[in-house]
């Protein structure tokens, strides 16, 4: 009786390990599978090989998969910097998308990288596969090559009138139909305010979350925002070709998500 309850139990422990999304719970079930084999070849009076098993299947085994979980890559992001979403703090990185990018590399047993680069340049990375996804404040665009996530954060696009002159904006960005044309384009966010304040644009295309940095930081005054209405937000952005990684990360959200956690910490970095 006692072999037919280890028999049964080693099959369910079989079938548990085979159908876990994540690696570590996989790795969990081979290992008690191997510890019930243990006990069964025990009861069939097999103590030799009741013991090797021990050892070599739940011991050993389990030990090589746990340590090759600990290698199994980097999850390479490619960003621009964007208080209070991901941004460079002395040494470290901080951020709401860096906390939950941190969150979802343990998930899924990767060692997190992040490189700065302009704005324009994630959608080449994420499709050449030199990064894995493209973050700190992007919007999405009207780019077919892409992938994206759920919105982490709604925003709108502004428009910052400083005087007389072109309108400036951040290569990449988004755009109103109604300034569809040509603008005078920047690299990045910081770039941008430069130019509004050297006067070499009159205007300047931003999102409320940059607007909210100009304003704390007293940077245009006098200027006149035009806010317009359609809504947008900030994702992630993948390439589409990686499936896996885009079902893994739009489950990971929408746990923390359902969990409540998502909207707590949009509240502490942005409240």
């Amino acid at each position: 009786m006692v072999a037919v309850l280890l028999s049964a139990l080693a099959f369910a422990l079989a079938l548990f390990a085979l159908t876990r999304k994540r690696l570590l719970w996989g790795v969990i079930g081979v290992g008690a599978h191997s510890l019930v084999l243990a006990g069964l070849y025990l009861v069939l009076a097999a103590p030799d090989v009741a013991l090797t098993e021990a050892a070599v299947g739940f011991g050993l085994v389990t030990f090589v998969y746990l340590l090759a979980l600990r290698r199994t890559g980097k999850l390479v992001v490619a960003a621009s910097p964007l208080y209070p979403l991901l941004y460079p703090e002395g040494e470290r990185i901080a951020g709401l998308e860096w906390e939950i990018l941190a969150r979802f590399a343990r998930w899924c047993h990767r060692d997190l990288e992040v490189i700065w680069v302009p704005r324009a340049e994630i959608p080449r990375l994420v499709r050449s596969g030199e990064a894995h996804l493209g973050a700190g404040g992007f919007l999405p665009n009207a780019e077919p090559d892409l992938r994206y996530t759920r919105t982490l954060v709604p925003t709108r696009l502004v428009r910052v009138r400083g005087g007389e002159g072109p309108l400036g904006a951040v290569a990449g960005e988004p755009s109103p139909p109604q300034l569809d044309g040509e603008k005078k384009l920047f690299e990045d966010a910081a770039e941008l305010a430069k130019a509004l304040a050297r006067g070499e644009v009159g205007s300047a295309l931003t999102d409320l979350l940059h607007l909210r940095e100009w304003v704390m930081r007293d940077l245009f005054p006098e200027a006149e925002v035009q806010v317009f209405p359609e809504e947008l937000g900030f994702a992630f952005a993948l390439n589409p070709e990686d499936e896996e990684l885009w079902a893994g990360l739009e489950e990971f959200l929408a746990e923390l998500e359902r969990r409540g956690e998502l909207a707590e910490l949009v509240r502490r970095y942005l409240e």
